[in-house]
C-alpha cells in the first residue's frame, strides 16, 4: 500500500483553496489599485495663512506701558540723585566694624535705597503680570515683543540698581 504524505496533502489543499478565492466571479469587490488620492502625496502639510502679527500696541495698552515707563524713569532718577549722598556716607564710614555707629549710619542710608527705587520695581513687577496676562489672552507675538521692549528697559534700569547697591554694600561689609 502507498503511504499518503499528510504534508503534501495540507499543502495541496491549502494550495487549492487559495486559487479557488481568485477564480470568483467579478462583482463589487473592492479594488487593490491606488486610488487618486493616494497617487498625491499623502503628507503634505495643509496650508494655512501667515499669522497676522500686532505692528502697535492698542490705545489701553499704550497708555499703560507709558505710564509704567514714566513710574520707572523717575524711580530711576530719584535713585541716581541719592547716590552721591549715599556714597559719602558710606566712604565716610571707611571699612567700619560690624555693629559700630558708622556701619549703621551707613546702612540705614542704604536700605533708603530701597524705598527710593521701590516704585521702579513694582513697575517691573507690573509690566511682567501685563505681558503674562496678555499671553493667556492668546496675544500673537508681535504684541509680545512689543511689550518686551519696555520691559526689558526697566529691567536694565533695576539691574543697574541692585549692581550698585551690591557694589556699596560689598564697601561697608554685610
Amino acid at each position: 500500500m502507498h503511504r499518503i504524505n499528510r504534508t503534501f496533502l495540507s499543502l495541496c489543499a491549502a494550495a487549492s483553496l487559495s486559487l479557488a478565492g481568485c477564480s470568483t466571479v467579478q462583482g463589487d469587490f473592492p479594488s487593490l489599485a491606488k486610488r487618486p488620492y493616494e497617487k498625491a502625496n499623502p503628507i503634505e502639510e495643509p496650508v494655512s495663512a501667515p499669522e497676522v502679527l500686532t505692528t502697535s500696541l492698542p490705545a489701553d495698552l499704550q497708555r499703560q506701558i507709558d505710564s509704567l515707563l514714566s513710574r520707572s524713569s523717575a524711580a530711576h532718577s530719584a535713585f541716581e540723585a541719592a547716590l552721591p549722598s549715599i556714597r559719602s556716607v558710606i566712604q565716610a564710614a571707611g571699612n567700619p566694624a560690624s555693629g559700630s555707629e558708622s556701619w549703621i549710619n551707613a546702612h540705614m542710608v542704604l536700605s533708603r535705597t530701597d524705598s527710593v527705587r521701590a516704585d521702579g520695581v513694582a513697575a517691573l513687577g507690573e509690566i511682567d503680570r501685563l505681558i503674562a496676562r496678555e499671553r493667556e489672552k492668546g496675544a500673537d507675538s508681535g504684541l509680545v515683543a512689543l511689550l518686551t521692549a519696555p520691559q526689558q528697559k526697566i529691567a536694565d534700569r533695576v539691574k543697574d540698581e541692585n549692581a550698585e547697591i551690591e557694589r556699596l554694600t560689598q564697601l561697608i561689609g554685610l
